[in-house]
């Protein structure tokens, strides 16, 4: 996360962080901690009124990650809470390179592991 905020400032270029692994590998959590420093070294140069906007902007991100990981979920040998699909986060920044909002997309994964709706 520290290399490509720094080479999207450097380049002027957009940037991309690839989080996978295998079920319960803990990408959630990679992506909270990832999302967690992006907001906090993007505002480290602001005034009090911007650095309070990126802090809202990673608390609203934190709070609708459970919402959005429950949609498709199920229990498999491997994981109590195995995702059907993948996400794609876009994150927005400012012309200051200052966390502005992220925008998520999901996609299914694995349609042949969908059986039936419990």
């Amino acid at each position: 996360a520290h290399n490509t905020y720094n080479e999207m400032i450097a380049d002027g270029e957009n940037q991309c962080i690839l989080i996978s692994g295998e079920s319960g590998a803990g990408k959630t959590e990679a992506t909270k901690i990832v999302m967690r420093y992006l907001s906090k070294v993007s505002a480290l140069e602001c005034t009090g009124e911007a650095r309070d906007a990126a802090e809202a902007v990673l608390g609203n991100l934190v709070a609708c990650s459970p919402v959005l990981e429950s949609f498709g979920n199920a229990k498999t040998v491997r994981n109590d809470n195995s995702s059907r699909f993948g996400k794609l986060m876009k994150v927005k920044f400012d012309k200051d390179y200052v966390i502005m909002g992220a925008f998520t997309t999901k996609y299914l994964l694995e349609k042949s592991r969908i059986i039936t709706a419990r």
